[in-house]
């Protein structure tokens, strides 16, 4: 049995708050056709201005969503979740879809990552994964094919679509053996590892002697987590020249999502989700596939 009900506990503990449609007024206050979204719980202004026939959603369509992803699944699942202009989830099972890529220390278990922001798109699930290794969160999107992704509309009515939601779900967990397998040809392609870290970060001609400063610093952090990685995996100590393309894709990933500066000091959840969609790591994801 799918422990939907621990999921909906823990969603409704990470947020238990909703977000309130006002009217915002101009100088003098003027009455406007606009409307701010605040949480009723700080009152803190979220997403963007709206106006009148916008409906935010609640805390119980991101119960809905997690609900819906765990069946997708079909497995107890264990959650995480932040909010950041809206709700950001993570779900998805703690054994059951294990994949092994080398040895026994390094594997990657799919993810689902559920996106509902305030700023007037629709609803965002994506299949993802996590590599155990290095709680690195990514998404690999096999060469030539689509984003592993759905997108949902929000409507007064998403719990009465709950049979269309876990579908979308079942289909998406569908694409986790080619998601796998694209990781697996990744482990399987040699790269040099050098030329692999310039072209992610090339460095311009002109560049200051502070910025070459910063991109010394940042290569040195980079082989230095390429050797941690290696020695936890039981892989051979080897040498910069050469590294396999999942490994090179995955100290980019590393790096970005637990080393690179960030403002405001995110937590480790927040780090995760930007490091998503980070520049850095969708080249890295190119050149590792082009490899």
């Amino acid at each position: 049995m799918i422990a939907t009900n621990n999921v909906a506990e823990t969603v409704r503990h990470a947020f238990p708050f909703d977000v309130c449609k006002l009217p915002l007024s101009g100088p003098d206050n003027a009455s406007t056709r606009h409307y701010g979204l605040f949480r009723d719980d700080t009152g803190d202004c979220v997403g963007v201005a709206v106006k009148r026939g916008y409906t935010p959603h609640t805390t119980d369509d991101v119960v809905a969503l997690a609900e819906a992803a765990a069946e997708g699944f079909e497995a107890d699942c264990e959650v995480r979740a932040g909010f950041s202009d809206g709700h950001k989830v993570v779900i998805g099972p703690t054994k059951e879809h294990r994949r092994a890529i080398y040895g026994t220390a390094d594997n990657i278990f799919p993810r689902f990552i559920l996106t509902a922001g305030y700023d007037g798109r629709a609803f965002s699930a994506s299949l993802g994964m996590v590599r155990d290794l290095c709680d690195n969160l990514q998404m690999v999107t096999p060469a030539g094919e689509s984003l592993a992704a759905e997108r949902l509309h929000h409507t007064r009515q998403l719990r009465d679509r709950m049979p269309q939601l876990i579908e979308t779900f079942r289909r998406l967990a569908g694409r986790w053996d080619s998601v796998t397998a694209t990781v697996e040809r990744m482990q399987a392609t040699t790269v040099d590892f050098a030329a692999f870290i310039r072209s992610v970060y090339p460095l311009a001609g002109d560049a200051t002697r502070r910025s070459q400063g910063a991109a010394e610093r940042r290569v040195t952090a980079l082989v230095n987590r390429l050797f941690d990685e290696r020695e936890r995996s039981g892989r051979p100590t080897g040498t910069t020249r050469d590294a396999t393309a999942w490994e090179a894709y995955n100290v980019v990933t590393g790096y970005v999502q637990h080393d690179k500066n960030r403002k405001g000091s995110p937590d480790r959840f927040t780090r995760a989700m930007r490091a998503l969609d980070d520049a850095d790591c969708s080249r890295a994801l190119q050149f590792a596939l082009a490899s």
